[in-house]
């Protein structure tokens, strides 16, 4: 049966006849009682259709769900059943979504960069230079003699201040550059190239080495320069994030690249070394790149037995972790220790070692990796010099543009964002919507049963709607009789009997005359039933 909730109004009638209940006779209760149902049945109808709810406080609703008669009545509501299957698949898959990329975030995606290394050298003042000058002096048009006069003690008085600077020489240059991934796209491959023209996150050679060590064979002897060795070093000083502007025109969002690394040290495209003399030089480059995270070189036993020559440190824990479980050599009793074999064994020099000591261990078997070494020839036979090829060094990098990325994505999941607050109006109207439906279908399905059984309709809806006075009365069922009407007692809650105020009232002289009438009847009774059996046996 469909039992509706009370409006304000006949919770404040089911109150006042429940304070009328303790000093009314049984009489009165009971005629409280009809009045409180005339009451329910005259607006059980607005209830329903939802009349009852005007002006009422009430709280959103939630609930999206259908009545499951109704899906039974129209058979297009299971298209919104099978919507909402959807919509909690998306959801999930959404929230793991979110979850793995949150948990990506602590570890920012790679991305292997090249880094193209070009060597070339300079001459100046070198013998078949000064030669090619002084033909071209020659061949020069005659003057007028003041002319040749002026001329001439200009170039005596320059001859005179550039004397130290005639003297032959050379500049070697080492250039780098960071090239693009092949899979950029147009568009990023210009931000890029806005992004280097204004030293917004680009990255210069400097930036990518650690440091560089140039070593020049030649001869002291024939070349003596003042305060030049033939040894030249540099190292990166101590590096530091700047921060990261947006680029103009490009709504605000910023460079694809990493961050521009800054220090005391302004950043450099490429280094150049000077140096005297016009014999062609041999030339060792040393260049220690930039890991990060920093790169070890394995030990060569230790090397041969993962399989690994140069890696991270924790990706050398892994390829051993990785042997340790192929060879399964954790403790099947404890697994933080680790019983070795033999070639473990030679290298640890233990035959068991606990799994949390491993990383310091390993330690002793890491060496800073390999350089780079390049060779170059330095002429003096030419005005410029290039090598006929260039040097390419592969770098692991973060990924700032996927980073940039991630950044937005989860920007779309904030609470606040435009977006959740469209889908929160779109579920509040859906919600309301599913109100609306199912007090319809609840409307509905009340007046097609009246329609069928109109009398056994009315008693059940009757009898239902007795049952929900009693329990916001607070009454029981004792006392009543077969037609449901209330007795003298049984109006009368648990609660109220235990009171002694409820035995005050003006009823209470007219139940204890009916009791002791009821008392003496029954003692007349007995007396007689007595007497007969006397007389019978007699």
């Amino acid at each position: 049966m469909y039992n509706a909730n009370p409006a304000a109004q006949q919770g404040a009638y089911a109150r006042q006849a429940g304070a009328q209940a303790p000093t009314a006779t049984a009489t009165q209760a009971q005629q409280a009682q009809m009045q409180a149902q005339r009451i329910r049945s005259r607006n059980y109808y607005d209830i329903l259709v939802g009349e009852g709810f005007r002006g009422l406080k009430r709280d959103r609703p939630t609930d999206r769900s259908l009545p499951p008669a109704l899906k039974r009545q129209v058979k297009e509501s299971a298209l919104y059943t099978d919507l909402q299957r959807i919509e909690r698949n998306l959801d999930w898959t959404m929230a793991r979504k979110r979850a793995e990329l949150m948990d990506s975030m602590g570890k920012p995606p790679k991305v292997k960069r090249t880094l193209r290394i070009f060597l070339s050298n300079t001459c100046a003042n070198q013998p078949f230079q000064v030669v090619a000058k002084a033909e071209e002096g020659d061949d020069a048009p005659a003057a007028d003699a003041e002319d040749d006069e002026a001329s001439t003690a200009q170039l005596d008085e320059k001859k005179t201040q550039d004397a130290d600077e005639q003297v032959p020489s050379w500049t070697m240059r080492i250039e780098g550059r960071l090239l693009d991934p092949s899979f950029r796209s147009r568009a990023g491959a210009a931000l890029s190239a806005h992004a280097t023209a204004n030293r917004i996150g680009a990255h210069k050679f400097s930036n990518l080495i650690k440091s560089i060590v140039v070593e020049f064979s030649r001869d002291t002897t024939e070349h003596a320069d003042a305060g030049q060795g033939d040894i030249v070093e540099w190292h990166r000083p101590a590096p530091s994030v700047a921060p990261q502007p947006p680029i103009p025109g490009s709504g605000g969002s910023t460079a694809t690249e990493n961050p521009l690394i800054h220090s005391a040290e302004p950043a450099l495209d490429g280094f150049e070394i000077k140096r005297m003399g016009s014999v062609p030089v041999k030339a060792k480059i040393v260049i220690y790149p930039l890991y990060t995270p920093e790169r070890y070189s394995v030990a060569e036993p230790l090397a041969q037995l993962l399989d690994v020559r140069e890696e991270t440190r924790a990706g050398v824990l892994n390829a051993l972790w990785g042997y340790i479980k192929s060879k399964r050599l954790l403790d099947e009793h404890d697994h933080r220790v680790v019983r070795l074999d033999k070639p473990l064994q030679a290298l640890f020099c233990t035959p068991t070692i606990n799994f949390h000591h491993i990383p310091e261990v390993l330690h002793r078997f890491l060496h800073p990796p390999q350089p780079i070494v390049l060779e170059y020839y330095v002429r003096t036979d030419k005005a410029e010099n290039k090598h006929p090829t260039a040097f390419d060094i592969e770098l692991e990098m973060d990924d700032w543009a996927v980073r940039t990325k991630q950044h937005n994505v989860l920007a779309r999941f904030d609470a606040n964002s435009t977006l959740n607050n469209e889908i929160a109006q779109l579920d509040e109207q859906i919600a309301q919507a599913a109100l609306t439906i199912r007090n319809r279908a609840a409307a509905r399905q009340f007046f097609t049963a009246f329609a069928k059984n109109p009398q056994q309709h009315l008693h059940t809806w009757i009898a239902s709607q007795a049952r929900d006075l009693d329990t916001l009365l607070g009454t029981s069922h004792i006392g009543r009789g077969a037609d449901g009407t209330a007795g003298c007692v049984g109006d009368f809650s648990e609660e109220e009997m235990r009171r002694s105020s409820t035995f005050h009232g003006p009823w209470v002289g007219e139940a204890v005359i009916v009791a002791e009438s009821q008392r003496l009847a029954e003692r007349m009774q007995e007396l007689q039933a007595g007497k007969a059996r006397s007389a019978h046996a007699s």
